[in-house]
């Protein structure tokens, strides 16, 4: 088992209008081999953390999957691998457990994987998709995959119902500009950046239902909490934004470079924040 390196450092969490910063403990779990580290997804049954590494940036099938502990210990760094045992991973960027499967996207597909053993279990190729990112999956198996565009593309979201049908959730606009994350919230509406500073809602439908405007954009990953309560990153902001329902978005994660795809260890309340460039993994326990 790899043991991961541990930088230890320190960090005032917002702690409410008009109240004192709380301290929180900081941790920067670097040089495990991690190599593009865009999504870290908490599986809570197992207590472990399922990262995705885009590998060598570009066509070549190599990206992977890393399977750690709590901790940021290393179980599998190659837990799941492009160009073995039959596997295609190029450029994976979102992860999502539900059930018994680990949901990735990669470049132009969904691709489901086992979540106790790896074994490749399906995957749903979406046409005209540019470059698929994050991803959410409901209780009853319907898929919400962003596709994020490129400069001179928008981006679009589309829907993966459970026998693997592909249609557009929210058809590529230049409105939409490049959405990113995405998450399914406690009332089954669903949330997702990619406009601005803004967050949108929509219903089932697709339908815009409101929008919400956070200090600074880029929206990258999306955690919502049961009360509606959301924690996001925002790579313009370097850092994390809770936004509780109604209230003002405080930053509970501050001087994160370039935060991504963020998971929550809700064991541990403990927020999970993977840097690309860095391919570091940095864990902020909540108070």
């Amino acid at each position: 088992m790899r043991i991961p390196v541990l930088l230890m450092v320190a960090a005032g969490l917002g702690a409410g209008m008009g109240a004192a910063p709380l301290a929180a403990e900081v941790r920067v779990v670097a040089d495990i081999g991690l190599k593009g580290s865009e999504a870290a997804r908490h599986d809570a049954e197992a207590d472990v953390i399922f990262v995705s590494n885009l590998g060598e940036r570009g066509p070549g099938n190599d990206g992977y999957i890393s399977r750690l502990g709590p901790d940021g210990q290393v179980l599998a760094l190659k837990w799941v691998e492009g160009g073995r045992n039959g596997v295609t991973l190029v450029d994976p960027l979102g992860v999502f457990v539900q059930g018994d499967i680990v949901y990735v996207a990669d470049t132009s597909t969904v691709r489901r994987f086992d979540r106790k053993t790896g074994a490749p279990r399906g995957d749903t190729a979406v046409p005209g998709a540019v470059r698929l990112n994050d991803l959410s999956v409901d209780a009853k198996g319907e898929i919400l995959v962003t596709d994020s565009g490129s400069d001179d593309r928008a981006g679009a979201i589309y829907r993966i119902d459970p026998a693997g049908k592909v249609s557009e959730f929210a058809a590529r606009d230049a409105a939409l500009e490049r959405p990113n994350g995405i998450a399914h919230m406690p009332d089954g509406s669903i949330v997702h950046g990619g406009r601005g500073v803004n967050l949108v809602f929509r219903g089932r439908d697709g339908k815009i239902l409101r929008e919400v405007t956070l200090p600074t954009g880029r929206m990258d990953g999306i955690i919502p909490l049961a009360d509606g309560t959301l924690l996001v990153a925002s790579q313009d902001g370097h850092g994390v934004y809770r936004v509780p329902p109604g209230g003002k978005a405080e930053m509970v994660a501050k001087d994160i470079p370039i935060p991504a795809a963020i998971g929550l260890d809700t064991k541990r309340n403990r927020l999970i924040i993977p840097q690309i460039v860095a391919a570091t993994l940095t864990f902020v326990d909540l108070p």
